[in-house]
Protein backbone atom coordinates (compact mmCIF):
# COMPACT_ATOMS: atom_id res chain seq x y z
CA UNK A 1 0.00 0.00 0.00
CA UNK A 2 1.05 3.59 -0.62
CA UNK A 3 0.62 4.74 2.98
CA UNK A 4 2.58 1.85 4.46
CA UNK A 5 6.17 0.85 3.94
CA UNK A 6 8.80 -1.19 5.74
CA UNK A 7 12.36 0.08 5.56
CA UNK A 8 15.44 -2.06 5.51
CA UNK A 9 16.09 -1.08 9.13
CA UNK A 10 12.81 -2.83 10.14
CA UNK A 11 11.24 0.42 11.37
CA UNK A 12 7.58 0.44 10.29
CA UNK A 13 6.12 3.73 9.04
CA UNK A 14 2.36 3.94 8.46
CA UNK A 15 0.44 7.10 7.69
CA UNK A 16 3.36 9.29 8.73
CA UNK A 17 3.69 7.56 12.12
CA UNK A 18 6.71 5.61 13.32
CA UNK A 19 6.01 2.51 15.42
CA UNK A 20 7.88 0.65 18.15
CA UNK A 21 9.79 -2.47 17.08
CA UNK A 22 8.22 -4.68 19.81
CA UNK A 23 4.67 -3.40 20.24
CA UNK A 24 1.94 -1.49 18.41
CA UNK A 25 2.64 1.88 20.06
CA UNK A 26 3.62 4.85 17.91
CA UNK A 27 5.33 8.09 18.74
CA UNK A 28 3.06 10.71 20.31
CA UNK A 29 0.36 8.24 21.35
CA UNK A 30 -1.32 8.98 24.70
CA UNK A 31 -2.10 5.89 26.79
CA UNK A 32 -5.10 5.47 29.09
CA UNK A 33 -3.02 6.39 32.16
CA UNK A 34 -1.84 9.61 30.50
CA UNK A 35 1.62 8.34 29.52
CA UNK A 36 2.92 9.86 26.27
CA UNK A 37 4.70 7.38 24.00
CA UNK A 38 8.24 8.40 23.08
CA UNK A 39 10.44 6.40 20.72
CA UNK A 40 14.16 5.88 21.35
CA UNK A 41 16.75 4.74 18.82
CA UNK A 42 19.03 1.80 19.48
CA UNK A 43 22.41 3.09 20.71
CA UNK A 44 25.04 3.54 18.03
CA UNK A 45 28.59 4.75 18.11
CA UNK A 46 32.17 3.58 18.21
CA UNK A 47 32.81 4.06 21.93
CA UNK A 48 33.09 1.05 24.21
CA UNK A 49 30.11 2.19 26.26
CA UNK A 50 27.89 2.61 23.20
CA UNK A 51 28.88 -0.78 21.77
CA UNK A 52 28.17 -2.46 25.12
CA UNK A 53 24.76 -0.81 25.41
CA UNK A 54 23.92 -1.69 21.80
CA UNK A 55 24.73 -5.37 22.35
CA UNK A 56 22.58 -5.43 25.50
CA UNK A 57 19.65 -3.81 23.66
CA UNK A 58 19.91 -6.30 20.80
CA UNK A 59 20.16 -9.21 23.25
CA UNK A 60 16.94 -8.11 25.00
CA UNK A 61 15.09 -7.55 21.71
CA UNK A 62 16.11 -10.96 20.34
CA UNK A 63 14.43 -12.63 23.33
CA UNK A 64 11.07 -11.43 21.98
CA UNK A 65 11.75 -10.90 18.23
CA UNK A 66 14.54 -13.36 17.31
CA UNK A 67 13.91 -13.06 13.54
CA UNK A 68 13.55 -9.29 13.33
CA UNK A 69 16.35 -7.36 11.56
CA UNK A 70 17.77 -4.62 13.79
CA UNK A 71 19.70 -1.46 12.93
CA UNK A 72 20.58 1.81 14.58
CA UNK A 73 17.35 3.35 13.19
CA UNK A 74 15.11 0.79 14.90
CA UNK A 75 13.15 2.25 17.80
CA UNK A 76 11.68 1.16 21.13
CA UNK A 77 9.03 3.06 23.06
CA UNK A 78 9.52 4.28 26.61
CA UNK A 79 7.09 1.63 28.00
CA UNK A 80 9.85 -0.99 27.68
CA UNK A 81 12.00 0.75 30.31
CA UNK A 82 11.76 0.96 34.09
CA UNK A 83 9.31 3.65 35.27
CA UNK A 84 8.54 4.31 31.56
CA UNK A 85 11.63 6.53 31.31
CA UNK A 86 14.67 5.97 29.05
CA UNK A 87 17.68 7.72 30.51
CA UNK A 88 21.29 7.67 29.40
CA UNK A 89 22.58 4.18 30.00
CA UNK A 90 19.10 2.61 30.38
CA UNK A 91 18.49 -0.96 29.23
CA UNK A 92 15.01 -2.21 28.15
CA UNK A 93 13.68 -4.71 30.69
CA UNK A 94 9.90 -4.70 30.10
CA UNK A 95 9.60 -6.65 26.89
CA UNK A 96 6.27 -8.48 26.97
CA UNK A 97 4.00 -5.50 26.22
CA UNK A 98 2.68 -6.63 22.87
CA UNK A 99 -1.12 -6.74 22.92
CA UNK A 100 -2.51 -10.18 22.07
CA UNK A 101 -4.31 -10.57 18.81
CA UNK A 102 -8.04 -10.55 19.15
CA UNK A 103 -9.54 -13.86 18.11
CA UNK A 104 -12.68 -13.30 16.01
CA UNK A 105 -14.95 -16.31 16.19
CA UNK A 106 -16.95 -17.05 13.05
CA UNK A 107 -20.69 -16.39 13.17
CA UNK A 108 -22.86 -19.48 13.24
CA UNK A 109 -24.66 -19.70 9.88
CA UNK A 110 -28.41 -19.38 9.87
CA UNK A 111 -30.21 -22.58 8.92
CA UNK A 112 -33.71 -22.65 7.40
CA UNK A 113 -35.61 -25.54 8.99
CA UNK A 114 -38.44 -27.53 7.47
CA UNK A 115 -42.06 -26.77 8.36
CA UNK A 116 -43.58 -28.66 11.30
CA UNK A 117 -47.30 -29.19 11.40
CA UNK A 118 -49.62 -28.96 14.39
CA UNK A 119 -47.59 -26.36 16.26
CA UNK A 120 -50.45 -23.93 16.92
CA UNK A 121 -51.20 -25.41 20.35
CA UNK A 122 -47.61 -25.50 21.58
CA UNK A 123 -47.13 -23.31 24.63
CA UNK A 124 -44.03 -22.05 26.38
CA UNK A 125 -44.30 -24.87 28.93
CA UNK A 126 -44.11 -27.47 26.14
CA UNK A 127 -40.87 -26.21 24.66
CA UNK A 128 -38.74 -28.45 26.86
CA UNK A 129 -39.73 -31.47 24.76
CA UNK A 130 -38.86 -29.83 21.42
CA UNK A 131 -35.38 -30.10 19.97
CA UNK A 132 -33.72 -27.00 18.52
CA UNK A 133 -33.36 -28.60 15.09
CA UNK A 134 -37.11 -29.37 14.81
CA UNK A 135 -38.35 -26.04 16.11
CA UNK A 136 -40.22 -24.16 13.36
CA UNK A 137 -43.51 -22.41 12.85
CA UNK A 138 -45.71 -22.13 9.81
CA UNK A 139 -44.80 -19.65 7.14
CA UNK A 140 -48.09 -17.85 7.73
CA UNK A 141 -46.79 -16.71 11.15
CA UNK A 142 -43.72 -15.10 9.58
CA UNK A 143 -41.41 -16.73 12.11
CA UNK A 144 -37.75 -15.77 12.16
CA UNK A 145 -35.20 -17.71 14.24
CA UNK A 146 -32.20 -15.79 15.55
CA UNK A 147 -28.72 -17.22 15.70
CA UNK A 148 -27.36 -18.58 18.97
CA UNK A 149 -25.88 -15.65 20.88
CA UNK A 150 -23.92 -16.65 23.97
CA UNK A 151 -25.85 -19.34 25.78
CA UNK A 152 -29.56 -18.54 25.22
CA UNK A 153 -31.61 -19.18 22.06
CA UNK A 154 -34.37 -16.71 21.20
CA UNK A 155 -37.31 -17.08 18.81
CA UNK A 156 -38.97 -14.02 17.27
CA UNK A 157 -42.58 -14.45 16.18
CA UNK A 158 -45.24 -11.99 15.18
CA UNK A 159 -48.07 -13.78 17.00
CA UNK A 160 -46.53 -14.52 20.37
CA UNK A 161 -47.52 -11.14 21.66
CA UNK A 162 -50.14 -9.07 19.84
CA UNK A 163 -48.99 -5.84 21.45
CA UNK A 164 -45.28 -6.21 20.64
CA UNK A 165 -44.15 -8.15 17.59
CA UNK A 166 -40.48 -7.80 18.63
CA UNK A 167 -40.90 -9.76 21.87
CA UNK A 168 -38.15 -12.34 22.43
CA UNK A 169 -39.09 -15.54 24.27
CA UNK A 170 -36.21 -17.65 25.69
CA UNK A 171 -36.43 -21.38 25.40
CA UNK A 172 -36.03 -23.79 28.31
CA UNK A 173 -32.85 -23.66 30.43
CA UNK A 174 -31.77 -26.93 28.84
CA UNK A 175 -30.56 -24.87 25.90
CA UNK A 176 -27.80 -23.41 28.08
CA UNK A 177 -25.78 -26.58 27.69
CA UNK A 178 -25.68 -26.05 23.93
CA UNK A 179 -22.82 -23.82 22.77
CA UNK A 180 -22.09 -22.25 19.44
CA UNK A 181 -20.18 -24.45 17.06
CA UNK A 182 -17.46 -21.78 17.03
CA UNK A 183 -16.99 -21.73 20.83
CA UNK A 184 -13.78 -23.16 22.30
CA UNK A 185 -13.30 -25.00 25.60
CA UNK A 186 -9.98 -25.12 27.46
CA UNK A 187 -9.04 -27.59 30.18
CA UNK A 188 -8.32 -25.60 33.39
CA UNK A 189 -4.94 -25.94 35.05
CA UNK A 190 -4.99 -28.04 38.22
CA UNK A 191 -3.53 -25.61 40.75
CA UNK A 192 -2.45 -26.23 44.37
CA UNK A 193 -5.09 -23.74 45.54
CA UNK A 194 -7.64 -26.49 44.86
CA UNK A 195 -6.37 -28.50 47.88
CA UNK A 196 -5.63 -25.57 50.16
CA UNK A 197 -8.33 -26.33 52.76
CA UNK A 198 -8.34 -30.12 52.51
CA UNK A 199 -5.53 -32.03 54.24
CA UNK A 200 -6.90 -35.37 53.03
CA UNK A 201 -6.64 -34.28 49.39
CA UNK A 202 -3.21 -32.80 50.06
CA UNK A 203 -1.92 -36.16 51.27
CA UNK A 204 -3.61 -37.98 48.40
CA UNK A 205 -2.25 -35.74 45.64
CA UNK A 206 1.15 -34.70 47.03
CA UNK A 207 2.17 -37.20 49.71
CA UNK A 208 2.64 -34.48 52.33
CA UNK A 209 0.63 -34.91 55.56
CA UNK A 210 -1.22 -31.59 55.22
CA UNK A 211 -1.25 -28.40 53.20
CA UNK A 212 0.74 -26.48 55.82
CA UNK A 213 3.61 -28.96 55.45
CA UNK A 214 3.39 -28.74 51.66
CA UNK A 215 3.60 -24.94 51.83
CA UNK A 216 6.42 -25.07 54.39
CA UNK A 217 8.56 -27.21 52.11
CA UNK A 218 7.89 -24.98 49.13
CA UNK A 219 8.85 -21.81 51.00
CA UNK A 220 11.98 -23.55 52.26
CA UNK A 221 12.91 -24.56 48.72
CA UNK A 222 12.39 -20.96 47.62
CA UNK A 223 14.93 -19.81 50.20
CA UNK A 224 17.47 -22.13 48.55
CA UNK A 225 16.83 -20.78 45.04
CA UNK A 226 13.78 -22.67 43.72
CA UNK A 227 12.58 -19.53 41.94
CA UNK A 228 15.86 -19.14 39.99
CA UNK A 229 16.63 -22.69 38.91
CA UNK A 230 18.73 -23.51 35.86
CA UNK A 231 16.43 -25.93 34.04
CA UNK A 232 17.84 -29.09 32.54
CA UNK A 233 18.45 -28.81 28.79
CA UNK A 234 21.02 -31.56 28.27
CA UNK A 235 24.48 -32.09 29.69
CA UNK A 236 26.53 -29.57 27.71
CA UNK A 237 23.94 -26.80 27.48
CA UNK A 238 23.04 -26.99 31.16
CA UNK A 239 26.69 -26.91 32.27
CA UNK A 240 27.39 -23.91 30.04
CA UNK A 241 24.30 -22.21 31.41
CA UNK A 242 25.30 -22.80 35.03
CA UNK A 243 28.76 -21.26 34.53
CA UNK A 244 27.23 -17.96 33.37
CA UNK A 245 24.32 -17.96 35.81
CA UNK A 246 24.69 -14.44 37.20
CA UNK A 247 20.96 -14.10 37.82
CA UNK A 248 21.17 -16.51 40.77
CA UNK A 249 22.54 -13.67 42.88
CA UNK A 250 20.10 -11.75 45.11
CA UNK A 251 18.15 -8.82 43.65
CA UNK A 252 18.82 -10.01 40.10
CA UNK A 253 15.97 -10.91 37.76
CA UNK A 254 16.08 -14.08 35.71
CA UNK A 255 16.46 -13.27 31.99
CA UNK A 256 14.21 -14.44 29.20
CA UNK A 257 10.46 -14.60 28.97
CA UNK A 258 8.44 -15.58 31.99
CA UNK A 259 7.61 -19.26 32.39
CA UNK A 260 4.03 -20.36 31.87
CA UNK A 261 3.94 -22.06 35.30
CA UNK A 262 4.61 -20.58 38.71
CA UNK A 263 7.27 -22.26 40.88
CA UNK A 264 4.54 -23.58 43.18
CA UNK A 265 2.76 -25.11 40.16
CA UNK A 266 6.00 -26.83 39.11
CA UNK A 267 6.49 -28.16 42.64
CA UNK A 268 2.88 -29.39 42.66
CA UNK A 269 3.44 -31.10 39.29
CA UNK A 270 6.47 -32.99 40.62
CA UNK A 271 4.51 -34.09 43.71
CA UNK A 272 1.75 -35.45 41.46
CA UNK A 273 4.39 -37.28 39.43
CA UNK A 274 5.87 -38.94 42.52
CA UNK A 275 2.60 -39.70 44.27
CA UNK A 276 0.67 -41.12 41.31
CA UNK A 277 3.32 -41.97 38.71
CA UNK A 278 1.61 -39.90 36.02
CA UNK A 279 3.10 -39.91 32.55
CA UNK A 280 4.62 -36.74 31.17
CA UNK A 281 2.03 -36.53 28.38
CA UNK A 282 -0.81 -36.50 30.91
CA UNK A 283 0.88 -33.84 33.05
CA UNK A 284 1.43 -31.72 29.94
CA UNK A 285 -2.31 -31.77 29.18
CA UNK A 286 -3.22 -31.23 32.84
CA UNK A 287 -1.07 -28.10 33.19
CA UNK A 288 -1.49 -26.89 29.57
CA UNK A 289 2.24 -26.95 28.75
CA UNK A 290 4.40 -28.96 26.35
CA UNK A 291 5.85 -32.38 27.11
CA UNK A 292 9.34 -30.89 26.81
CA UNK A 293 8.50 -28.36 29.52
CA UNK A 294 7.27 -31.14 31.81
CA UNK A 295 10.45 -33.16 31.19
CA UNK A 296 12.74 -30.21 31.96
CA UNK A 297 10.75 -29.33 35.07
CA UNK A 298 10.77 -32.87 36.48
CA UNK A 299 14.48 -33.38 35.79
CA UNK A 300 15.37 -30.10 37.46
CA UNK A 301 13.08 -30.27 40.47
CA UNK A 302 13.80 -33.89 41.41
CA UNK A 303 17.54 -33.25 41.47
CA UNK A 304 16.96 -30.04 43.41
CA UNK A 305 14.73 -31.80 45.97
CA UNK A 306 17.24 -34.65 46.26
CA UNK A 307 19.98 -32.20 47.26
CA UNK A 308 17.86 -30.51 49.94
CA UNK A 309 15.87 -33.43 51.42
CA UNK A 310 18.71 -35.73 52.45
CA UNK A 311 18.59 -34.20 55.92
CA UNK A 312 15.17 -35.84 56.39
CA UNK A 313 16.95 -39.20 56.72
CA UNK A 314 18.75 -38.78 60.07
CA UNK A 315 20.84 -41.15 62.17
CA UNK A 316 19.32 -41.02 65.68
CA UNK A 317 21.43 -41.63 68.74
CA UNK A 318 20.99 -44.66 70.97
CA UNK A 319 19.31 -42.50 73.65
CA UNK A 320 16.75 -41.24 71.13
CA UNK A 321 15.96 -44.78 70.01
CA UNK A 322 15.53 -46.02 73.58
CA UNK A 323 13.24 -43.11 74.45
CA UNK A 324 10.95 -44.04 71.50
CA UNK A 325 11.27 -47.84 71.70
CA UNK A 326 8.04 -49.65 70.68
CA UNK A 327 6.51 -52.52 72.64
CA UNK A 328 7.70 -55.09 70.09
CA UNK A 329 11.32 -54.31 70.96
CA UNK A 330 11.10 -54.50 74.76
CA UNK A 331 13.20 -57.69 74.70
CA UNK A 332 15.55 -56.42 71.98
CA UNK A 333 16.70 -53.06 73.31
CA UNK A 334 20.11 -53.28 71.62
CA UNK A 335 18.67 -53.23 68.08
CA UNK A 336 19.91 -50.06 66.37
CA UNK A 337 18.74 -50.64 62.81
CA UNK A 338 16.50 -53.08 60.91
CA UNK A 339 17.66 -53.64 57.33
CA UNK A 340 16.06 -55.19 54.27
CA UNK A 341 16.33 -54.91 50.49
CA UNK A 342 13.49 -54.06 48.13
CA UNK A 343 13.17 -54.00 44.35
CA UNK A 344 11.46 -51.65 41.90
CA UNK A 345 10.54 -52.53 38.31
CA UNK A 346 12.22 -50.74 35.42
CA UNK A 347 11.85 -50.93 31.67
CA UNK A 348 14.05 -53.45 29.89
CA UNK A 349 17.23 -51.68 28.73
CA UNK A 350 18.58 -52.14 25.22
CA UNK A 351 22.15 -52.82 26.32
CA UNK A 352 22.80 -56.54 26.93
CA UNK A 353 25.09 -55.93 29.89
CA UNK A 354 22.49 -53.64 31.48
CA UNK A 355 19.84 -56.33 30.93
CA UNK A 356 22.01 -58.84 32.77
CA UNK A 357 22.76 -56.52 35.69
CA UNK A 358 19.11 -55.52 36.20
CA UNK A 359 17.53 -58.95 35.77
CA UNK A 360 16.04 -60.33 39.00
CA UNK A 361 15.41 -64.03 39.33
CA UNK A 362 13.19 -63.33 42.33
CA UNK A 363 10.88 -60.90 40.49
CA UNK A 364 11.45 -62.36 36.97
CA UNK A 365 11.75 -58.80 35.69
CA UNK A 366 14.33 -56.09 35.22
CA UNK A 367 14.53 -54.26 38.55
CA UNK A 368 16.52 -51.87 40.68
CA UNK A 369 17.49 -52.93 44.18
CA UNK A 370 17.95 -50.72 47.23
CA UNK A 371 18.95 -51.51 50.82
CA UNK A 372 16.82 -49.63 53.36
CA UNK A 373 17.39 -49.41 57.10
CA UNK A 374 14.82 -48.24 59.64
CA UNK A 375 14.84 -47.53 63.37
CA UNK A 376 12.66 -49.68 65.65
CA UNK A 377 9.79 -47.17 65.45
CA UNK A 378 9.84 -47.15 61.60
CA UNK A 379 11.93 -44.04 60.91
CA UNK A 380 14.06 -44.43 57.76
CA UNK A 381 17.67 -43.96 58.83
CA UNK A 382 19.57 -45.35 55.84
CA UNK A 383 19.04 -45.62 52.07
CA UNK A 384 21.79 -47.23 49.99
CA UNK A 385 22.79 -46.43 46.47
CA UNK A 386 20.80 -47.99 43.65
CA UNK A 387 21.85 -51.42 42.37
CA UNK A 388 20.71 -53.76 39.63
CA UNK A 389 18.31 -56.53 40.55
CA UNK A 390 21.07 -59.09 39.90
CA UNK A 391 23.04 -57.89 42.96
CA UNK A 392 22.74 -60.01 46.12
CA UNK A 393 21.99 -58.68 49.59
CA UNK A 394 25.49 -59.56 50.77
CA UNK A 395 27.05 -57.70 47.84
CA UNK A 396 25.10 -54.52 48.64
CA UNK A 397 26.09 -54.62 52.32
CA UNK A 398 29.69 -55.27 51.35
CA UNK A 399 29.81 -52.26 49.01
CA UNK A 400 27.53 -49.81 50.86
CA UNK A 401 28.17 -50.98 54.42
CA UNK A 402 30.77 -48.24 54.84
CA UNK A 403 27.91 -45.73 54.72
CA UNK A 404 26.25 -46.91 57.96
CA UNK A 405 28.53 -49.43 59.71
CA UNK A 406 30.95 -46.76 61.04
CA UNK A 407 27.99 -45.01 62.69
CA UNK A 408 27.20 -48.05 64.86
CA UNK A 409 28.48 -48.11 68.42
CA UNK A 410 29.86 -51.10 70.36
CA UNK A 411 27.04 -53.36 71.51
CA UNK A 412 24.61 -52.35 68.75
CA UNK A 413 22.69 -55.10 66.95
CA UNK A 414 21.51 -55.24 63.33
CA UNK A 415 18.20 -57.00 62.75
CA UNK A 416 18.02 -58.60 59.29
CA UNK A 417 16.38 -61.32 57.22
CA UNK A 418 18.05 -64.71 56.82
CA UNK A 419 19.27 -63.74 53.35
CA UNK A 420 21.82 -61.34 54.86
CA UNK A 421 24.75 -63.66 55.52
CA UNK A 422 27.03 -60.77 56.43
CA UNK A 423 28.24 -61.79 59.87
CA UNK A 424 31.86 -61.98 58.69
CA UNK A 425 31.67 -58.47 57.20
CA UNK A 426 30.66 -56.80 60.47
CA UNK A 427 33.08 -55.48 63.10
CA UNK A 428 33.60 -57.60 66.18
CA UNK A 429 31.64 -55.25 68.45
CA UNK A 430 28.53 -55.25 66.19
CA UNK A 431 25.95 -58.03 66.51
CA UNK A 432 23.69 -59.57 63.87
CA UNK A 433 20.31 -61.00 64.71
CA UNK A 434 18.64 -63.01 61.95
CA UNK A 435 16.27 -66.00 61.76
CA UNK A 436 17.94 -69.42 61.64
CA UNK A 437 18.21 -71.34 58.38
CA UNK A 438 15.79 -74.24 58.04
CA UNK A 439 16.99 -77.42 56.40
CA UNK A 440 14.74 -78.96 53.80
CA UNK A 441 15.54 -82.45 55.07
CA UNK A 442 14.42 -82.06 58.68
CA UNK A 443 11.75 -80.23 60.64
CA UNK A 444 12.40 -76.97 62.51
CA UNK A 445 13.30 -77.53 66.15
CA UNK A 446 11.46 -75.90 69.04
CA UNK A 447 14.33 -73.52 69.74
CA UNK A 448 14.49 -72.46 66.06
CA UNK A 449 10.72 -71.94 65.98
CA UNK A 450 10.67 -69.59 68.98
CA UNK A 451 13.75 -67.71 67.77
CA UNK A 452 12.18 -67.18 64.36
CA UNK A 453 8.97 -65.97 66.00
CA UNK A 454 10.91 -63.65 68.30
CA UNK A 455 12.71 -62.02 65.35
CA UNK A 456 9.81 -61.98 62.87
CA UNK A 457 7.53 -59.88 65.08
CA UNK A 458 9.92 -56.89 65.37
CA UNK A 459 11.02 -57.20 61.74
CA UNK A 460 7.48 -56.41 60.60
CA UNK A 461 8.33 -52.73 60.98
CA UNK A 462 10.62 -52.75 57.94
CA UNK A 463 7.95 -54.53 55.87
CA UNK A 464 5.40 -51.89 56.88
CA UNK A 465 7.84 -49.16 55.89
CA UNK A 466 8.39 -50.79 52.47
CA UNK A 467 4.64 -50.76 51.87
CA UNK A 468 4.42 -47.12 52.95
CA UNK A 469 7.20 -46.14 50.56
CA UNK A 470 5.53 -47.95 47.68
CA UNK A 471 2.35 -45.97 48.26
CA UNK A 472 4.12 -43.50 45.98
CA UNK A 473 2.84 -45.10 42.80
CA UNK A 474 5.83 -44.04 40.75
CA UNK A 475 7.62 -46.91 42.53
CA UNK A 476 4.78 -49.35 41.83
CA UNK A 477 4.84 -48.91 38.07
CA UNK A 478 7.58 -49.78 35.60
CA UNK A 479 10.06 -46.90 35.48
CA UNK A 480 10.57 -45.80 31.84
CA UNK A 481 14.06 -45.74 30.32
CA UNK A 482 13.95 -41.95 29.91
CA UNK A 483 13.54 -41.59 33.71
CA UNK A 484 16.02 -44.25 34.83
CA UNK A 485 18.68 -41.63 35.54
CA UNK A 486 16.37 -40.23 38.26
CA UNK A 487 15.69 -43.58 39.98
CA UNK A 488 18.08 -43.08 42.91
CA UNK A 489 16.82 -39.53 43.54
CA UNK A 490 13.17 -40.62 43.34
CA UNK A 491 13.62 -43.47 45.83
CA UNK A 492 15.44 -41.26 48.32
CA UNK A 493 12.81 -38.51 48.10
CA UNK A 494 9.96 -40.98 48.64
CA UNK A 495 11.75 -42.51 51.64
CA UNK A 496 12.39 -39.07 53.10
CA UNK A 497 8.76 -38.01 52.73
CA UNK A 498 7.55 -41.06 54.69
CA UNK A 499 9.54 -39.76 57.67
CA UNK A 500 7.03 -36.90 57.87
CA UNK A 501 4.28 -39.35 58.86
CA UNK A 502 3.47 -40.66 62.32
CA UNK A 503 5.66 -43.54 63.67
CA UNK A 504 4.61 -46.99 62.48
CA UNK A 505 5.10 -48.58 65.91
CA UNK A 506 4.63 -46.98 69.30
Amino acid sequence: MADRKENKDSTIVKGGKRYCLLCSNYGGKICEDGTVIKLHCIPSGDSTDQKSRRSLWIQKIKLVRPDSPISSNSRLCNLHFENNICKQGSIPTKLNLATPRKIVLPRRPLVRHSEVENTENITCEDTSCISISSLSLKESKETQTDHIAGETVYVQTSEVNANDNATQTPLNDNSKCMKSSASQTFVPIFKPEAIENDDEKTRYYTGYPNYATFLLFFTTFCKYGAEKLTYWEGGKRTTLHAENRKYSHPNTEKPGKKRSLRPVDEFFMVCLKLRHGLRQEFLADLFCVSVMTVSRTINTWINFMFDHMQSLIPWPSREQILSNLPKHFTEMTQVRIVIDATEFFCEKPGNLEAQFLTWSEYKHHNTFKVLIGVAPNGLVTFVSRIWGGHASDRHIVQKDGDLFLPKLEPGDVILADKGFTVGDLLPAHIGLNMPPFVSSSCQMSVQEFFKTQQIAAPRIVVEMKMEQIKNFKILQSVLPINEVHLAEQIIMICCAMTNLYEPLLK
